[in-house]
């Protein structure tokens, strides 16, 4: 299965960059502008329709994530919905987190009168985690499923533990570099709360997201369902932005996401043997399970000789980030490993 033809993008570079910004497709690009066309010619029905369509869309939304439709929420991104989540918490609660996560999500706990513990990014992470959940009580785990800079993903066995042994934690993830990689059922996971952008691997475009809570959290925080959605849509919403999200959705559901998520990691997985094979170990490559985020250290001069070839990536921290969807191909990762060969490695 190819996209070339629905990703333009595609045509004219190789684009291993959506940990950064996912692609539009023309699709996605007609939709936008046909849906648009409703608020030229209607006005105020655009918006009454859009107030009426929101059930729907939250229903979209949780079939997508399996989560409960009355406890999703459309939000216009991550960074206003972990905002949304953590002023739930009780002032002062103890919260685990990793000195370099997101920086949003990091400046949204400073920003609040929280107590953060921060734990700096190893290998050895879960076990990190484990060490400081025996020694310290904490009210909340608020990390990012997949480490936007190295590309480390959770062990999900591993949070599954530890919402067995700490029963009162509150689990909170930012999922916007995995919602869109693998398939992922919130109400048999081990979250209270999710939040994602939707403009990266789910291929929404900008102005969207979501937050998913679990029964827990509503119970430890003493929050409804209506109050939460008082909050969250005590303003207008992105009407563009929702419907974009819906048509997103419904793009990977009607493309079998099931095989998307195998050619992602399929695509990914071969990106890390070529690398090793060449002598560039990727970041955390041991590890059992892997996000779609391959990372490596370099120089940035490296970023930019890629750059002369045309093929986009990213630099973050310390690491050369390269970032895989199923848009990619076979041909493009031989493409790159002959020119990190002839140009880089000579």
């Amino acid at each position: 299965m190819t996209f070339h033809k629905d990703f333009p993008v595609l045509k004219s570079s190789t684009y291993l960059n959506t940990a950064y910004v996912g692609l539009m497709s023309q699709s996605l690009f007609d939709f936008r502008t046909n849906f648009e066309q409703n608020y030229l010619r209607h006005g105020d029905h655009y918006k009454i329709k859009a107030y009426d369509n929101l059930g729907q869309t939250h229903a979209t939304i949780a079939d997508f994530i399996g989560s409960k439709k009355n406890q999703t929420y459309l939000v216009s991104n991550f960074t206003v919905g972990i905002r949304y989540v953590l002023d739930r918490l009780k002032k002062g609660s103890a919260i685990l987190c990793i000195k370099d996560d997101y920086h949003s999500l990091i400046d949204a706990i400073e920003e609040r009168d929280l107590n953060p513990f921060f734990l700096t990014m190893e290998e050895q992470l879960e076990e990190k985690i484990d060490k400081a959940m025996a020694q310290n009580h904490f009210d909340a785990l608020v990390i990012s499923i997949v480490q936007y800079t190295s590309g480390l993903k959770l062990d999900f066995d591993f949070l599954q533990s530890l919402r067995d042994k700490y029963p009162h934690l509150l689990i909170i993830g930012d999922a916007t570099q995995f919602i869109g990689t693998d398939l992922f059922n919130f109400s048999t996971s081990p979250f209270d709360a999710v939040i994602c952008s939707g403009y990266k691997w789910l291929l929404a475009g900008f102005g969207n997201g979501f937050v998913a809570l679990s029964d827990h959290f509503l119970e430890v925080t003493n929050v409804t369902q209506e109050v939460f959605q008082q909050k969250v849509f005590a303003g207008h919403f992105n009407i563009l932005g929702a419907a974009s999200l819906v048509f997103a959705m419904d793009f990977l559901k009607a493309h079998d996401f099931q095989q998307l998520v195998n050619k992602n990691k399929l695509l990914s997985n071969t990106l890390r043997e070529e690398l090793l094979n060449i002598g560039w170990v990727p970041e955390f490559h041991e590890r059992t399970h892997q996000s779609s985020i391959v990372s490596i250290a370099a120089e940035e001069d490296v970023l930019k000789s890629l750059e002369n070839h045309n093929i986009r990536a990213s630099y973050r921290g310390k690491y050369l980030r390269f970032s895989i969807h199923f848009y990619n191909s076979l041909e493009e990762i031989d493409q790159l490993i002959d020119t990190l060969k002839k140009e880089i490695l000579i």
